[in-house]
Formats: C-alpha cells, sequence, structure tokens
C-alpha cells in the first residue's frame, strides 16, 4: 500500500512538472521552456542540413492567442497539423509561405531568392513540404522526450487554415514563435501552437471525458470479428473532372467528338461513398497516381 502511495506521489509530482496552476489568470506549462528550448536546436539544425549553415534561430516567450487570431497573423503561410497522443488535441505548426519556397530553392542549389510571390504551391513544393512536416515531427518527438512521450503523426498539410478542422475559431492556443537568423532566411518565423485544453487535459487542470466501460465479451468472438474486418474491402474512388455540357450540345454529339476536361489541382478521395481525403494528381512507378494532401476528420461518430 505505501508503494502505491509513493507511486501516485511520483505521478502527481510528474504531472506538477508539466502544469502550474495559477489562482485566477489561468494556467502556466514551465515545462514547454525546456521543450521549447531543444525544439529550437533542433530546428537550427534541421534548417543547416537543408542547405542553410549559417541560420541560428531564436526562441520568443510563449503567447496565449485565440486560434482565428493565430491564423490571421500567421497568414499566407502554410500549416501542419499533428495528431500527437497522448496529447488531448491536435498539435499545429506554422510558417510563412515564402519560407518554405525559399527553403526549396535552397534545398535545390539555390540562394534563397524569391522570384515572386505565388497562392498555389507546385507539386515538388507540396511534396518538400510533406517531407519538411515529417522532420519536423521528428524534433518535435525529441524535443518533448524528457518531459512527456509523445508521437507526432502529420495528419495534414495545408494553406487554407480551415482545414484544419479540429480547433475551433475561440479555442486558445499557446504559441511559440521560433525567429530564424542569418542570411536569406533572416527573419523568417515558425510558430509552434498547443491548444490549451490539450495542455490541461495531460497535465490534470481539467476532467476530460471519462470512457463508458464496456461490457465484457468473448474474447474468441472479438478476434474473429477482428480478423473478418481486415479482410473487407472498400471501393476506392476519386473524380478528376465533372464537364457539364448543355442539352442541345448532348444531343449533338458524335462518334469522334471531344469534351473538353479542365481537371483540377486537388481532388476528393471517397472511401464507399464517404470524403476520406483531397489529393494531387500525379505519376509512380510509370503509373497515374494520387499523392494524399489531407486525410477528411469527420465527427466521431463517422
Amino acid at each position: 500500500m505505501a508503494r502505491a502511495k509513493k507511486d501516485t506521489a511520483a505521478e502527481d509530482d510528474a504531472k506538477a512538472s508539466l502544469l502550474l496552476r495559477k489562482a485566477e489568470d489561468g494556467y502556466a506549462f514551465p515545462a514547454l521552456d525546456s521543450v521549447a528550448n531543444q525544439f529550437a536546436r533542433s530546428l537550427r539544425d534541421l534548417i543547416r542540413a537543408l542547405g542553410a549553415p549559417t541560420v541560428q534561430v531564436e526562441r520568443s516567450a510563449a503567447e496565449r492567442v485565440r486560434f482565428a487570431d493565430w491564423c490571421r497573423d500567421a497568414a499566407p503561410a502554410i500549416f501542419w497539423r499533428y495528431h500527437a497522443p497522448p496529447l488531448k488535441g491536435p498539435l499545429l505548426l506554422a510558417a510563412a509561405r515564402p519560407l518554405l519556397l525559399q527553403l526549396v530553392d535552397i534545398f535545390y542549389g539555390g540562394k534563397g531568392a524569391l522570384a515572386g510571390e505565388r497562392e498555389e504551391l507546385t507539386d515538388a513544393e507540396d511534396r518538400f513540404a510533406a517531407r519538411l512536416g515529417r522532420d519536423i515531427g521528428q524534433q518535435l518527438a525529441a524535443a518533448w522526450s524528457e518531459t512527456l512521450a509523445i508521437e507526432p503523426q502529420l495528419d495534414c498539410v495545408t494553406c487554407d487554415p480551415t482545414k484544419l478542422q479540429a480547433v475551433r475559431a475561440e479555442d486558445e492556443l499557446l504559441v511559440q514563435r521560433f525567429t530564424l537568423r542569418g542570411g536569406a532566411l533572416d527573419g523568417k518565423t515558425v510558430l509552434c501552437a498547443y491548444p490549451l485544453a490539450a495542455l490541461r487535459g495531460i497535465g490534470g487542470g481539467e476532467p476530460t471525458p471519462a470512457a463508458a466501460e464496456a461490457p465484457a465479451g468473448d474474447p474468441i468472438w472479438a478476434a474473429t470479428l477482428s480478423s473478418a474486418l481486415r479482410g473487407v474491402r472498400l471501393p476506392v474512388r476519386s473524380v478528376l473532372a465533372r464537364p457539364e455540357i448543355s442539352l442541345p450540345k448532348l444531343l449533338a454529339l458524335e462518334v469522334g467528338d471531344i469534351i473538353p476536361l479542365t481537371i483540377p489541382r486537388h481532388v476528393p478521395i471517397t472511401v464507399a461513398g464517404r470524403n476520406f481525403a483531397t489529393g494531387s494528381i500525379g505519376e509512380a512507378n510509370g503509373n497515374a497516381a494520387i499523392l494524399i494532401d489531407c486525410i477528411e476528420r469527420g465527427s466521431d461518430d463517422e
């Protein structure tokens, strides 16, 4: 019994190291300072490895901002969203779009000069953004390792903040700002944002909904059902174009006539008739293929 109490006390101390409850004005998260320091060093090393050997990274004090304000202040930006259990919510990153374009130019041997602003990213820039997001996810996991074992999994890369979905406009974020110094990247920033509810959830600052107890079932039946479900095949479809023509033109069509198509940059992907993801058209191993850009998130009961 005494050992159990000591273990419980140790767990409480571990939570207290992440969360400090203030009297009236909310919460502070002192352990995030060391996380941010480590992440700043990791981000510096990552960008140097991409071809900017003199860059330094400065960390600013964390700020509390509304999600809507954060999106507006970051624009035009590229956003990365991570599923990072045991955080009870997403982990978000944002960087100015020109920074991404400069990093692509540097990576392919340039000096980080920008020819001009563009709203759309090329396929190569999209792939680079996804790769960069995965690399940053690994750096975040390493930065958190001494505080809490998290496993950031990149699930969305987008220039449109409305596609982040998992956070409401009024939700508060704790935002850490990392400013690059030196060379062509001087003054560019990377923003790392944690929903406050997610941090309070792991720190014990607010209750999380208790999961309903599932009735005890037959383990053999459950294993058989699981095995059967893994063998289910679902139809995956993507609509590349939906041309529209007038009824007179439709009635006048003959063999050999051509219907012009306009294929959009991003196409929807459905599974069994439900929206699953959006992707971009490309090629893989000599075959036409679709690169998944963003996984759609439905409601909890879907």
